[in-house]
């Protein structure tokens, strides 16, 4: 399985339409596990995002179906990047 990080920002017109969106939020993080893929850890950020999400999936495929499906749905918006460990990475580099 490849690990992913996912960075989602909220679409600025979703924040006018609905003052609490924790709800429509929790049904974009839904869209993970209708995919079937488990969401290994979700942060809420101070930052340029406002979600980041790590989870595995069984192919790229899938990584972009499920990010497809969240921004269909118009709250967020989605930045998707495969990541390997460090350690992995220092050993290519070797």
């Amino acid at each position: 399985m490849t690990s992913y990080i996912m960075a989602m920002t909220l679409n600025p017109n979703a924040k006018k339409e609905h003052p609490d969106l924790t709800h429509q939020v929790d049904e974009s993080i839904d869209a993970f596990a209708r995919n079937g893929i488990k969401v290994d850890q979700l942060f809420a950020t101070l930052g340029r995002y406002d979600y980041l999400v790590l989870f595995r999936a069984e192919d790229q495929t899938l990584a972009f179906k499920v990010a497809s499906d969240i921004n269909a749905l118009g709250l967020l918006e989605t930045e998707t990047w495969p990541v390997i460990p460090y350690e992995d990475y220092q050993q290519l580099m070797q």
